[in-house]
């Protein structure tokens, strides 16, 4: 089993901001963390293909997103590159993202 992970710091600007993988060969993705510096801030996150289709959505969020499977989204299987989109932020501040994909 191998897992590939895609981690980024990214600063959201008029409340989104956009953080694109690498290309994943083929897997699930079981890990999802999304971080904004301030716990008070709230945001949405989605996650697209590379043909700008929403394969995830999480809706408003305070502080963090961590799914694990636990929310009830993921697993999802992945394949090529996607976007992680954060938009309606409350805060124009710094996001940490991991995405963890499992081969």
């Amino acid at each position: 089993m191998t897992i590939h992970q895609h981690r980024a710091s990214v600063t959201a600007a008029s409340g989104s901001v956009t953080s694109t993988t690498l290309s994943v060969k083929g897997g699930l993705c079981r890990q999802l963390i999304a971080r904004a510096a301030t716990a008070t801030t709230l945001f949405q996150l989605d996650i697209t293909d590379s043909n700008s289709v929403i394969v995830a959505r999480y809706g408003y969020h305070r502080g963090e997103i961590m799914d694990m499977g636990n929310i009830g989204i993921l697993p999802i299987p992945m394949a090529g590159t996607y976007n992680l989109n954060i938009t309606n932020s409350s805060a124009d501040e710094v996001f940490t993202i991991l995405l963890g994909v499992e081969e």
